[in-house]
């Protein structure tokens, strides 16, 4: 006998659990054992199904009393998880049939698995499928639900089955003689199957494709979920689109809109949603995020001019105050291509003096820092080099920075004190050249 905690297999004269077959998977629940007088004196908790040889052997675990040969037993399926399996097995017919319906009969299936919470097909096909396929296959899946199609069963002779008009059978698989047959609605599917399905495709309730991918060449994958985890899918679609409406009206000047719209991607990535209603999604949240850089660009653009002009009006009063070097706060976030902009400014201004600017990208916040410098050749040879000057001036807020003696630039992720950073940039030059700034 096994007793409590062996691990074991039972095969019995007939069985009410649903073996591993056609992509289905093995039904869950427990075997009892019972006395000659119908007491329970033993239980198996059953992990797997499969079929060996023409047995049902079902593998577990004894967790009360014993189990010997010969013992008295019945079979506890776990039928509400089946119940969830079904619409997902009948549906997986269905988008067998919608699929060559939108991309010919050349389409295959390669592959399937259903259990309680999706389903998965896998078919032949040599590239993806277009938003337009995508959103036509959902639609004639969804179709036959709200059409309440009958789902019929009738075990036949194979030659006779065989013969039926538009019948699919997976390829490469060997079927018994007779053939069990499920035919969905009038024309809609008709295929060999073997496996547990709903009496109507309404019980399926709700249908979502929830992705669609490749898994080899040449061999494409669809995943897809029925009755709850569909209308959730469904639900949380409406919201995350409601979502995305309300950020497309604001405006484009909206403070952080793009990191809004950053954000709004994220949990649309990670959200089980329809694949067709994500793949729209993703590309209007990319019309928001192209509006606020955009928008971003501009503001810039004006920030640079006003920038530059107050460079050149400083830089105009320190040549005329004889200063050699100026350290200046300017306003072009952490635009580095803006700081070219402005360096070209101070050399057209005062060509003899060496110039850095310190730029934060948003003022005031804390975060990162830009700084540039230029240094002429004339203050090269007296010892302030662009490259030090920018290194050891970042040194004050962990940055770093590098470059040439006469032209040298850096970052900071973060900058709390930009005072500090200035009057670090101000004593290093001060020091290397022995003049006022």
């Amino acid at each position: 006998a096994a007793e409590s905690g062996s691990s074991i297999g039972i095969i019995m004269d007939n069985s009410s659990f649903y073996a591993e077959a056609g992509g289905q998977e093995v039904d869950s629940g427990f075997i009892s054992v019972t006395s000659d007088d119908g007491d329970v004196i033993g239980k198996v908790e059953v992990n797997d199904v499969q079929i060996y040889a023409g047995y049902v052997l079902h593998s577990g675990v004894v967790t009360e009393g014993s189990v010997k040969i010969g013992s008295k037993v019945n079979c506890h399926v776990d039928y509400e998880r089946r119940r969830n399996i079904a619409p997902n097995h009948s549906m997986t017919h269905v988008l067998n049939a919608a699929l060559r319906n939108v991309l010919g009969d050349g389409v295959e299936q390669r592959g399937s698995s259903c259990n309680d919470e999706k389903l998965r097909f896998d078919f032949s096909h040599k590239k993806a499928l277009s938003a337009k396929q995508l959103r036509a296959t959902e639609e004639l899946c969804q179709k036959s639900i709200a059409d309440s199609e009958t789902v019929k069963r009738e075990v036949m002779p194979l030659e006779e089955a065989t013969a039926l008009d538009g019948v699919r059978a997976v390829f490469g698989e060997v079927y018994p003689d007779p053939v069990r047959v499920i035919s969905i609605g009038s024309d809609v599917s008709i295929e060999f199957c073997g496996g547990t399905h709903i009496s109507n495709t309404a019980e399926a309730e709700a249908f979502v494709i929830v992705e669609e991918t490749a898994v080899a060449k040449g061999i494409r994958r669809i995943t897809a979920v029925t009755k709850g985890v569909a209308k959730a899918a469904i639900e949380k679609g409406k919201i995350i689109e409601q979502t995305v409406a309300d950020a497309e009206e604001l405006s484009p000047d909206t403070p952080d809109l793009d990191k809004t719209a950053g954000a709004i991607r994220k949990e649309l990535d990670a959200s089980p949603i329809s694949a067709v209603l994500k793949a729209q999604l993703r590309g209007r949240i990319e019309g928001i995020q192209k509006k606020a850089v955009e928008e971003k660009k501009r503001l810039l653009a004006g920030r640079v001019d006003r920038c530059v002009n107050e460079v050149k009006d400083k830089l105009a009063v320190a040549v005329n105050e004889g200063k050699t070097s100026v350290v200046m706060d300017v306003d072009i976030g952490a635009d580095s291509k803006a700081s070219q902009k402005v360096m070209n400014a101070a050399k057209s201004i005062a060509p003899d003096m060496a110039f850095m600017g310190i730029s934060e990208e948003e003022p005031g916040s804390g975060g990162k820092v830009l700084v540039f410098a230029i240094v002429p050749n004339g203050l090269v040879d007296q010892g302030l080099k662009a490259d030090e000057w920018v290194r050891e001036t970042l040194n004050t807020c962990g940055g770093r920075g590098g470059g040439k003696p006469g032209n040298a630039q850096g970052q900071a992720k973060e900058c709390s004190d930009i005072d500090a950073v200035i009057e670090a940039g101000n004593a290093f030059a001060s020091g290397n050249l022995n003049a006022a700034v």
